[in-house]
């Protein structure tokens, strides 16, 4: 089996981010991106379906055009977020466990928003054979597997009523593990776009069979390290979605799934919007230059094109050479380790907002992230075991 080298994911400059954004809003609109998400649709990889009566084209033509429209309305109004890598292994420490309060709309830090991580946030391997046996392109014996990392997501707060084509209604469903079933109207929620750099096939040795090209010729990784540079697109991919219904409750992740990256990123919001006595983030705002906004604003971009940096707050941040240590450990394929950044994880306390009505259920309770490192002076040694209690003379008898 063939497994990819451990190419990084390189995340960009902040600076960068309105010009990626840029990119993708582009894209969203090409015929390319329509033939891509349709493949997706036929392939079940799209959590949210939309469908539509006396629909001129085919479902799946037409559920490609509808998504993408709304991917590029999401972008178009998004304010955009950069996570540092203290700040995406913070979060992945955190989202050990998932979320234990419901999924709540209130914790978006912005209605609708692009945020880039410094660090993968999960991946999966993929077998290349097996994905495409059911397609024209596969070819037998193919022998070869690439890790495909989650490095950004987009949301909004959505609705059903969101979306119309030519003023006509749009019916929506959303495929599960548990299979299809509609969302009805009126429905709230977080509808979450997945994102995944573009190119890692040049992992693989150039000459590795990955399948058929259309005239029957062997179709090689290096073959489509070459064309992806004549496909537009940018340096990103959607990959996947999901949608947060508001009030849901967090279960056990999958591995490799939107269920891992979901309680990552809902636990990066969470961090964001901290409150009580821990402060986590701290946020650095990059404007955008004068001639950026101009050719966002030609482009129709709505949202704000200054760029929130989003690290950990210096009283919660890591010594630099713990972060180089994990940083040296990670392969920039997966989620990075966080073995030297925070020895004890941080984890959850559920409180209670309104503690008068707790006893009678009239109350209202939202996670807290409490530290979890070893208290002391930095680089005093750690002690642990039980408490001993001594006397130091005998107690006096009662008069």
């Amino acid at each position: 089996m063939m497994q990819a080298a451990p190419i990084r994911w390189v995340a960009p400059s902040p600076r960068d981010l309105p010009e990626w954004r840029a990119e993708l809003v582009q894209f969203a609109a090409s015929d390319v991106a329509n033939v891509t998400m349709r493949e997706a649709v036929r392939g079940g990889r799209c959590n949210i379906v939309p469908t539509m009566r006396n629909a001129p084209l085919a479902a799946d033509t037409l559920a490609a055009i509808i998504l993408n429209r709304a991917e590029r309305a999401r972008l178009e109004e998004a304010e955009l977020y950069f996570a540092t890598a203290d700040m995406t292994a913070l979060a992945l420490a955190a989202a050990a466990t998932p979320p234990r309060e419901r999924v709540s709309v209130d914790r978006l830090p912005s209605e609708s928003g692009f945020l880039v991580f410094a660090e993968p946030i999960g991946g999966y391997v993929e077998d290349v054979g097996l994905a495409l046996a059911s397609t024209p392109a596969a070819r037998p014996g193919v022998d070869a597997r690439v890790t495909t990392p989650i490095v950004a997501a987009s949301w909004t707060a959505w609705t059903p009523e969101d979306v119309s084509v030519e003023g006509q209604a749009v019916t929506w469903g959303r495929t599960s593990r548990d299979g299809y079933a509609a969302i009805p109207p009126g429905t709230r929620g977080i509808w979450v776009t997945y994102y995944s750099p573009r190119g890692l096939f040049s992992g693989l040795p150039p000459e590795t069979v990955l399948g058929t090209m259309r005239d029957g010729s062997v179709m090689t990784a290096g073959m489509i390290e070459a064309e992806r540079h004549l496909v537009p697109g940018g340096p990103l991919a959607w990959d996947n979605e999901v949608l947060l219904f508001e009030g849901a409750e967090f279960t056990a992740a999958r591995p490799d799934t939107t269920d891992v990256w979901s309680h990552t990123l809902y636990t990066a919001w969470q961090l964001m919007s901290s409150a009580g006595g821990t402060r986590w983030a701290e946020v650095e705002e990059i404007p955008r230059d004068r001639a950026g906004r101009k050719r966002d604003t030609r482009q129709g971009i709505t949202g704000p094109s200054d760029v929130r940096v989003v690290g950990v707050h210096t009283a919660q941040r890591p010594p630099r050479e713990a972060a180089d240590a994990d940083a040296a450990a990670s392969t920039g394929r997966r989620e990075p380790s966080w073995s030297c950044r925070w020895p004890v994880r941080p984890y959850r306390r559920s409180t209670c907002l309104n503690p008068g009505g707790h006893a009678d259920g009239d109350c209202q309770h939202e996670d807290r992230i409490v530290p979890g490192h070893i208290k002391g002076p930095q680089g005093a040694p750690l002690r642990t075991g039980a408490t001993v209690h001594l006397w130091d003379r005998q107690p006096q008898p009662e008069a």
